[in-house]
């Protein structure tokens, strides 16, 4: 799977579509931006540094990450009380099991999407789509409201995800210091 992530990465280093991509526009758009206003407003809350953990998890596994405002999706630290490195940030189709790990670049649709680049199993590149309910300045939840444009079937499981903004809370650098 890391094999897949670097050379999906280094794809798109390499063809200059990583470099192409603006905050605000949508990763499946082409690199252009739909409104300009919402895209400005979501940018600015999802720029900084998250960590994603599964509390539920009996072997609990955390990784940070650094939502940069030129849309790099940076892994900062990770940690798991498992002997793999854990995959924290992946959504899963429930059709056929295929995974995708959330890699970047990321934009912000609205102040409540988030779409990000995810490497998928099967060697291709597919956009997903989060949807955060806030309460104040912490998500509430975090569900998937679409990958590659599809709206039914996939969902990040099978524990229970959580985004924390780290700029308003102290508990990340408890978990995981980069």
């Amino acid at each position: 799977m890391r094999a897949t992530v670097f050379w999906v990465c280094g794809a798109l280093l390499f063809t200059g579509c990583y470099a192409q991509h603006r905050v605000g526009a949508r990763p499946d758009s082409g690199g252009e931006v739909a409104d300009a206003g919402d895209s400005d407003a979501g940018a600015t809350r999802f720029a900084g540094s998250w960590l994603v953990d599964q509390p539920a998890h009996a072997l609990y596994e955390a990784i940070r990450y650094s939502l940069n405002v030129d849309g790099r999706f940076i892994e900062q630290c990770s940690v798991g009380l498992g002997s793999e490195s854990p995959r924290v940030a992946t959504v899963t189709r429930e059709l056929d099991g295929m995974r995708c790990e959330l890699v970047g670049p990321w934009s912000a649709r609205t102040n409540d999407e988030l779409a990000v680049e995810g490497a998928c199993d099967d060697s291709i590149a597919r956009t997903v789509v989060l949807a955060f309910e806030w309460a104040g300045d912490q998500p509430r939840t975090v569900t998937v409201l679409k990958v590659d444009g599809e709206t039914e079937g996939w969902s990040h499981g099978p524990f229970e995800w959580r985004w924390v903004a780290c700029e308003a809370s102290p508990m990340c650098d408890a978990v995981c210091t980069p």
